[in-house]
């Protein structure tokens, strides 16, 4: 296993679901772990009880990032952009949380980072289509403010159903932007996309993407994944043991994004004849 022996860690969305088992888990490899959540946010006893220090920041607000970073001093040595919402929450929150507070805060947090510190991104097997829609990503990036990027995302014709798939394509491409052009110098940045996760914000994809479509997805790979699942994913790719490992968005699905990625070249086939 990864050890995090004297290193500081810092993990966003950290109460509940994904963020709840990556901070558990970093703790218990030896990190020293900053909690990040929304205030008033309830945690568990024993997971707060975990944490070195606690930070409560609304980060879908343009602000949000800026007062986590405040409270920073560093040296930070893996960042975890764990909080994320989902399509039924209005479009700009889903964008704000989703992207434009990652985007802001990996940035902002860059002066504390440790030399080889590493930044992981949750992103989303609803990302798959990051390629077909890099222009897109790269334009709402390039935005110089959240209200710049709504400005954009709304001449989408679909934005609040496809809200969810273009935050989560935009961190991926801001993920490989970052390795590819050493932005943030020795920075690694990585995302890992999981399919469904059996934590509360399940019920939320039940309404916004459908029941068929969730259940399916677990009756094909014969489970949904657990938060546990995800969150070994981004320990590793936070570690030493991931040393040579940047610009990658690493499924973790149970093979499910291949399926849809097989489906998607059968249907381009038949579609050529």
């Amino acid at each position: 296993m990864p050890d995090y022996t004297g290193r500081t860690a810092i993990v966003t969305g950290f109460a509940s679901g994904i963020g709840a088992r990556t901070t558990s888990l970093l703790a218990g490899l030896g990190a020293r772990v900053i909690g990040v959540d929304r205030p008033g946010t309830d945690a568990p006893t024993e997971l707060a009880a975990l944490l070195a220090a606690r930070i409560d920041a609304d980060l879908s607000a343009p602000e949000g990032p800026a007062a986590v970073a405040a409270q920073v001093d560093g040296p930070v040595h893996l960042l975890v952009n764990n909080a994320g919402v989902a399509a039924t929450r209005p479009w700009r929150e889903v964008l704000g949380v989703d992207l434009l507070a990652p985007r802001d805060l990996t940035r902002l947090l860059a002066p504390t980072f440790a030399d080889a510190a590493a930044v992981v991104t949750v992103a989303s097997q609803a990302g798959l289509r990051w390629r077909e829609n890099v222009a897109r990503s790269r334009a709402l990036l390039a935005a110089e403010s959240w209200d710049a990027a709504f400005a954009l995302a709304a001449e989408e014709p679909e934005i609040q159903r496809d809200c969810y798939a273009i935050a989560k394509e935009s961190v991926i491409v801001d993920a490989l932007t970052l390795a590819a052009e050493r932005t943030v110098p020795g920075l690694r940045a990585n995302t890992v996309s999981p399919g469904t996760v059996q934590t509360p914000l399940l019920a939320d994809f039940r309404t916004s993407m459908g029941n068929e479509v969730v259940e399916g997805a677990a009756a094909w790979a014969g489970r949904h994944a657990t938060p546990d699942d995800i969150a070994a994913a981004i320990a590793f790719l936070g570690s030493d043991d991931a040393a040579w490992i940047s610009g990658v968005d690493l499924p973790v699905d149970g093979g499910y994004g291949a399926l849809i990625f097989t489906m998607m070249q059968s249907s381009a086939k038949e579609a050529a004849l």
